[in-house]
């Protein structure tokens, strides 16, 4: 029966798309967020914390939105693929190696576009969902799931973990991309404002009430 259910999914996820490679980090996700789960009620239980069950849902949502992220950027492409088709087929052989250099694209698209190199839509719709929106929730789920957040710790982190990320995508063989780190800057910036604003809001309406 799960040979079958896998059989359904198995082409989108071998499609190259960007669904495809949602699909390919599901169940992994799944999987960490029921482990989080378990351990963080145990945690809590014997700490006897009181529980405050949005910050909690917060936090299971940034565990799992974390999962997903990492096996979509900073794993091998098709890796989570490859390890399906060698626990239900046996293809382990198909897993290609780990660690090998990528490429480094250190001249912005934008000045490809404006050369003729690129074109302008397909470059902003890519940028857009593969890079910025991509990286929004990280920004926004910040404030919900630490105190100790401001803006100069948000902006260092929106600097930071981008440029982490794309020197891991180096050494997988994947590519250092000027882009993706402008575009990942900005969607976890953005989301921390969106996410600060949302707070300020909903505590002015609280404390009015």
């Amino acid at each position: 029966m799960l040979l079958d259910i896998y059989n359904c999914f198995r082409t989108e996820m071998n499609s190259g798309t960007f669904l495809g490679y949602f699909l390919q980090a599901v169940p992994v996700t799944v999987v960490v967020g029921i482990v989080y789960t378990i351990f963080r009620l145990v945690f809590l239980r014997r700490r006897k914390c009181h529980v405050i069950w949005f910050s909690e849902a917060m936090r299971l949502l940034f565990v799992c939105y974390l999962t997903g992220l990492c096996s979509l950027v900073i794993l091998p492409a098709n890796f989570w693929l490859g390890v399906y088709d060698g626990i239900f087929f046996g293809w382990w052989e198909y897993i290609g190696p780990f660690f090998q250099f990528g490429e480094v694209n250190l001249i912005p698209t934008i000045v490809k576009c404006l050369s003729g190199e690129f074109a302008l839509s397909s470059w902003v719709s890519e940028m857009l969902v593969g890079n910025f929106v991509m990286f929004m929730p990280f920004g926004f789920f910040l404030p919900f799931v630490t105190e100790r957040l401001n803006k100069k710790r948000a902006l260092a982190i929106a600097v930071i973990v981008p440029a982490i990320v794309e020197f891991l995508q180096l050494i997988i063989g994947r590519s250092f991309d000027i882009d993706d780190l402008i575009c990942n800057f900005f969607g976890i910036a953005v989301g921390f404002l969106i996410a600060d604003g949302v707070k300020k809001v909903w505590g002015a309406v609280s404390r009015s009430q």
